[in-house]
């Protein structure tokens, strides 16, 4: 990390990284409990099989349908969980975006689930490879996605995706409802500024006053380019509106 600001962009990132994996570790936690439940409902029918009551196959077929499905659920958050722990090895590394972003919504699903709000993956079908820091492209994704769950009401979308330019990518969050502007607000987008800076990038208004409750960022596809003049005009006419 850049030597400006290493104090901050450490603290804030082991929080980030903190709250993330726990909130897994609960997700775990809950695959086991329900495992823990069902294997126990199937020792029930065993027991009572061997009492002389008759042995319902097409039930435990479906407890063991459903252990499976909590195993695979169970496996894809560890493999989420392990990659996104190894996306600090590197300061500057050369990363799959649409992996990452895929990463990143997922680890996000959690809190937005608790609080009641759709998280949509918007993504294209095109992918790219960034040289950059993969563990801060998800920071400052996450933090946008967080501004978007704190303004949105129950029931309704936050959609987050991306567009690929000429020399970066713009990654975008868009929610249902305004953004809420307060001092937590501000405090947040500070932060998502000096994540910015160690990624080369620079944040972007909407295009237009109409679009209040979308946060766009852009990310050079490699750490150490200077932004073309053509996309630093574009930033400066956006910055503008």
């Amino acid at each position: 990390m850049t030597d400006r600001f290493p104090s901050q962009l450490r603290d804030e990132s082991l929080m980030f990284m903190g709250s993330m994996i726990a909130g897994q570790s609960h997700e775990i936690t809950n695959v086991l409990n329900i495992i823990s439940e069902l294997s126990g409902l199937q020792r029930d029918l065993l027991l009572g099989a061997e009492r002389g009551q008759s042995l319902n196959a097409h039930r435990l077929d479906e407890i063991a349908e459903r252990i499976q499905f909590q195993v695979l659920r169970g496996d894809t958050i560890v493999r989420n969980i392990n990659s996104f722990a190894h996306s600090v090895d590197l300061p500057v590394a050369v990363f799959d975006l649409k992996e990452t972003m895929e990463r990143v919504i997922f680890l996000a699903d959690r809190p937005a689930r608790l609080g009641k709000i759709e998280l949509l993956a918007v993504l294209p079908e095109e992918t790219v490879a960034l040289e950059n820091n993969p563990f801060c492209v998800q920071h400052a994704t996450f933090i946008c996605i967080d501004i978007g769950l704190r303004a949105a009401s129950k029931n309704r979308k936050i959609k987050v995706g991306y567009d690929i330019c000429e020399n970066g990518v713009e990654i975008s969050v868009k929610s249902a409802d305004p953004l809420i502007f307060n001092s937590w607000m501000d405090k947040k987008l500070r932060f998502l500024d000096l994540l910015l800076v160690e990624l080369g990038g620079v944040s972007l208004k909407p295009p237009s006053d109409e679009e209040k409750s979308r946060l766009i960022f852009f990310i050079p596809k490699h750490r150490g380019d200077v932004m073309k003049s053509e996309n630093q005009s574009r930033a400066e006419v956006i910055n503008a509106t």
